[in-house]
């Protein structure tokens, strides 16, 4: 039962980092959010909280079964947890939502708008 938890822990972390990696980007962040765009800080902060939890899922990965097996496993599943974000940012990208709104700083449902990025020329 615990290797069945663990897991699911690995699924998780490594969902939840490519997650945090496509809302650090400001196309994915405006198809989630509506209006809102990320600042500097929260892209900043979204890659890198994206890192640890990939650094955290292969870490699990390794005390589930070792360095041989372990590292095979993580590979296989963060192709998993990669196409499995890049389906529900295609089918339900609204799902991605609480991700965002856990590691920002600002909240994203107030409609702010970073104006430099979004100046019309001309």
């Amino acid at each position: 039962m615990p290797k069945d938890l663990l897991l699911v822990a690995i699924f998780s972390a490594a969902y939840l980092s490519f997650a945090l990696f496509a809302l650090s980007q400001v196309r994915h962040w405006r198809v989630v959010f509506d209006k809102a765009l990320p600042t500097q800080r929260e892209v900043l902060l979204l890659r890198s909280l994206g890192i640890l939890m990939l650094s955290i899922s292969l870490a699990l990965s390794l005390v589930r079964d070792g360095a041989s097996f372990g590292s095979l496993l993580w590979i296989t599943m963060i192709g998993i947890a990669a196409l499995a974000v890049a389906l529900t940012l295609a089918w339900r990208p609204r799902w991605l939502r609480p991700a965002g709104k856990l590691f920002s700083f600002t909240y994203p449902d107030t409609g702010r708008v970073n104006h430099k990025m979004n100046q019309v020329k001309g």
